[in-house]
């Protein structure tokens, strides 16, 4: 029987309903008060930008951040009071050129995708940094050609993540430790006999962004071990690891962070030997992780508290004991569906590294603040300061939420 309708009648839909247009239709204008919101915004947004543009070419001296660039990524490392002679700039550098090594590791592992982009962006900003319009005296050419030398490192990793044993993930997590340890051994320095080829620098000298993001690697790294540690602690049936682990996780969360760095100052000491080696970086790092735990723990709670009771019953029924049922079926899923909150933790954390200011570190914050304090020239000039503070800040946790998203889409969370 043939059919009644006309397929060449079919006609195409009308223009306003697809493309850019619908688009905006359907988003922006699909009722009266979205289209008021919508023109509400615009207004707002334009005026946002253009004064906020005509401050950043035309007003907005940038010439601070050219003469103070140095201190915001390693405060006073390297001046004399710190290390005498100004040899100790290649320290930083070195630490440099091994996190390249390792991205190239992962790269050379993951082979492309996210990881590749990130290892590329990393080794391709850091050398461009050699091309800074300095002159000789204040970046001679041995910086420069450290700073060229993340494109080198960066394809030398590659090829030990593609070509060698070191091409898996276990092995690029050990060397992640191995490198850690390597990079905080730099920059403390150690005396062999009368040499002072890496002669100690106090941590008071240490400061700038890479102070930030020692500790906030340190904190990240150890808070999450610790926090689900704590977190399976408190669902124990053991009476007092049960109340040890809520004790721990109450009181913590219940003192703010700049309480507790100011009173490590006295109360960390206490938990270590005399003859262990105290100073104000191992205090702060302490706190940060141990504070950050407590939080941790009660996000993945909530994360095995949600999964459903025929999971664990299963498990049971196949024979698995206990701890197999928690690390190979409970906790995976538990982690996987608070992702977002964990990444959330670990933001929160990066950005309170800036409040080791109480106990006399200087983060990038206070190498700002303390600049326009100290010289009187820099005090017009604050608002250039912290708005280029704020971008950095604003780049690294803005990447780590860009990487939550793209993970949490590669292993379907919040999917069916």
């Amino acid at each position: 029987m043939a059919s009644n309708f006309d397929t060449t009648a079919i006609l195409p839909p009308p223009r306003s309903e697809t493309g850019a247009l619908g688009w905006a239709r359907a988003n922006l204008f699909s009722t009266p008060f979205n289209s008021a919101l919508t023109g509400i915004s615009l207004a707002a947004l334009t005026f946002a930008l253009v004064f906020g543009l005509r401050w950043v070419v035309f007003s907005a001296d940038w010439s601070v951040v050219a003469t103070v660039g140095h201190r915001f990524v390693i405060g006073s490392y390297n001046s004399d009071q710190a290390c005498p002679g100004n040899n100790c700039f290649w320290r930083p550098q070195a630490s440099l050129l091994l996190v390249t090594l390792l991205m190239g590791m992962a790269w050379g592992v993951a082979r492309a995708g996210l990881v590749r982009r990130i290892a590329i962006l990393t080794a391709v900003v850091a050398a461009l940094f050699a091309l800074l319009p300095y002159s000789m005296d204040r970046m001679g050419m041995d910086v420069r050609l450290l700073l060229a030398a993340n494109l080198l490192t960066l394809g030398a990793g590659w090829a030990l993540g593609r070509y060698t044993p070191f091409g898996s993930t276990r092995a690029i997590a050990i060397t992640s430790v191995v490198f850690f340890a390597l990079t905080i051994a730099l920059m403390l320095g150690f005396r062999i006999g009368d040499s002072n080829w890496l002669q100690p620098v106090d941590v008071r000298h240490w400061g700038g962004l890479t102070l930030n993001l020692i500790l906030a690697v340190a904190g990240i790294t150890l808070s999450l071990p610790i926090g689900i540690a704590l977190a399976l602690g408190r669902r124990s049936r053991l009476p007092v690891l049960k109340v040890v682990c809520v004790t721990f996780i109450e009181v913590l969360r219940g003192v703010p962070l700049i309480t507790l760095l100011f009173m490590s100052q006295h109360i960390v000491p206490l938990a270590f030997p005399d003859t262990f080696p105290r100073n104000s970086l191992l205090n702060a790092g302490i706190v940060i992780t141990l504070f950050s735990s407590a939080y941790m723990a009660e996000n993945i709670r909530g994360g095995l508290q949600a999964l459903h009771p025929g999971q664990a019953e299963a498990a049971r029924a196949l024979g698995l004991p206990g701890w197999q049922t928690m690390l190979l079926i409970s906790l995976p899923q538990a982690i996987r569906n608070v992702i977002p909150a964990i990444v959330g933790q670990f933001i929160g954390l990066f950005k309170d590294t800036s409040l080791v200011y109480i106990i006399g570190m200087l983060d990038m914050v206070e190498v700002g603040r303390t600049t326009i304090t100290g010289r009187p020239e820099y005090q017009g000039t604050a608002q250039e300061m912290f708005v280029f503070i704020a971008i950095v800040f604003w780049i690294f946790t803005y990447g780590m939420s860009y990487i939550s998203r793209r993970v949490e889409r590669n292993l379907g969370v919040g999917e069916r």
